[in-house]
């Protein structure tokens, strides 16, 4: 074999080992963006999922949300004698507002993941401590006013006794 006969055989065999390297190159390439592919389908399906579980529970979770939220105004409202209650009734209630609003927030994002329109959150913090103090003891006062009177007025009319309901005002 002369020299030229010898340098393509080792062309030809370099260019067969060229050949299926670029080849394994393809396969590999394939097999990666295959993988890459499948990879993002399930991490889709994994944030569908996801969403269509937040969208799912959203309407048992409001009501649990909204539940909670008015368990901590009535419990600010029962604590408005003691002070230190209070404080604590009333940042329980912050915290159950803000737990509301991003109940409704989360459902909103994920919304449109699951094909869904969602309306904008609406947050509905509680008013100043001060504010809320006040009409908290304006609804002590004015209940317990109530009570007060209709007490009164069942001893008038057992003492009276003369079937008139008018011995009261208002």
């Amino acid at each position: 074999m002369s020299d030229i006969e010898q340098m393509l055989g080792e062309a030809e065999k370099a260019q067969a080992e060229a050949d299926a390297a670029a080849r394994r190159a393809a396969d590999l390439t394939a097999q990666a963006d295959a993988a890459r592919q499948r990879a993002a389908q399930k991490q889709e399906a994994q944030r569908r999922g996801w969403a269509q579980g937040v969208i799912d529970a959203y309407e048992a979770d409001l009501s649990n949300a909204d539940r909670a939220l008015q368990e901590a105004i009535d419990r600010f409202d029962r604590a408005v004698d003691d002070p230190a209650a209070a404080v604590k009734a009333y940042l329980a209630w912050a915290e159950a507002a803000t737990h509301h609003y991003l109940l409704q927030v989360r459902a909103a994002a994920v919304a449109p993941v699951v094909g869904l329109e969602a309306t904008p959150a609406e947050s509905v913090p509680p008013p100043p401590f001060s504010d809320a103090l006040d009409a908290a003891l304006d609804r002590r006062v004015a209940t317990r006013s109530a009570e007060l009177r209709d007490e009164a007025a069942d001893e008038i009319r057992t003492h009276l006794d003369d079937g008139q309901d008018d011995h009261l005002p208002g």
